[in-house]
């Protein structure tokens, strides 16, 4: 290993790299990519749900961390939705439409595998997506129920992958990979859901405020807090049943899914966490790592 502070990594340790989802919260995953990348961590292949697995496409088509930085601060993220009016209240084409300016086509014109999971909604089961197109794979991992149109795909109807994993490390094993670091992006679950003024309810501002992802409204705090509560659960089992050798998880605290405004602080949450992680796995001094 590399001497320098915290832990480093060499092209030996065959390391598989697992980005969690949880819409905004998941853009933390930058921040760490660009802790590990500065450690010397090169990925034999990565697994990703939802905002981790788009994240991990880029990645893998060669962005630089600096580059999905300015992306995921720049980008308004309003502009890439699209209302629909059945199936999700956004359709996903523009967003699809977007992957496709700037993502490769296909998985095999990545640089390194990449795995994402999605759920099918008429069956429940899980589907892993590692080949094929990749803007309309990264769609579907995307695509949280009733937020967005289920995507079509083989003959399934897509949806987010974390309703059967946030934190895809089984898979991550199908890669030959000796070394696995996870990153998960679950909130604390001790938040109390946001009470609402019921006054002056037909309020336009308000109404743009929840539009456009700067408030909740309680209904929807409740529902998405329900979320939270089941994803939880079934993270905390996965990483139970398969842990990986290094685990990251930044604190979420008053970080909602759609918080994207909030891209360079919750960015900064991931590397100051991870850096936090390495630092505790470096060997004693005089030690050889």
């Amino acid at each position: 290993m590399s001497e320098g502070p915290g832990r480093h990594f060499s092209h030996d340790d065959r390391t598989g790299v697992v980005l969690g989802g949880g819409g905004a919260r998941g853009l933390a995953a930058i921040g760490i990519l660009e802790v590990l990348v500065a450690a010397g961590l090169r990925p034999a292949a990565v697994a990703g749900t939802s905002m981790g697995a788009m994240i991990g496409a880029f990645w893998a088509a060669g962005y630089s961390v600096a580059q999905m930085r300015d992306l995921a601060t720049t980008l308004k993220w309003t502009e890439v939705f699209d209302i629909s009016v059945a199936g999700g209240i956004m359709r996903g084409e523009r967003f699809q439409h977007w992957l496709a300016n700037h993502l490769p086509a296909r998985f095999s014109d990545l640089d390194f595998p990449l795995v994402c999971t999605a759920t099918d909604i008429d069956t429940g089961d899980l589907v892993y997506l590692r080949d094929g197109d990749l803007p309309s794979a990264i769609r579907a991992t995307c695509a949280f129920p009733g937020a967005f149109v289920p995507v079509e795909r083989d003959g399934r109807n897509l949806v987010d992958g974390g309703l059967k994993s946030t934190v895809p490390v089984r898979v991550i094993r199908d890669y030959d990979v000796g070394l696995v670091v996870a990153c998960d992006f679950q909130p604390p679950l001790d938040r109390a859901v946001v009470p609402e003024d019921s006054s002056n309810w037909r309020n336009w501002s308000r109404f743009w405020k929840t539009l456009t992802f700067r408030r909740r409204n309680l209904a929807a705090d409740i529902l998405l807090k329900a979320v939270d509560i089941l994803q939880t659960e079934v993270c905390r089992r996965q990483i139970g049943d398969h842990p990986p050798d290094i685990l990251i998880a930044p604190p979420m605290r008053r970080i909602n899914i759609e918080d994207f405004r909030l891209s360079s602080r919750i960015i900064s949450a991931g590397a100051e966490e991870a850096r936090r992680v390495l630092a505790a796995l470096a060997p004693p001094p005089g030690v050889e790592g």
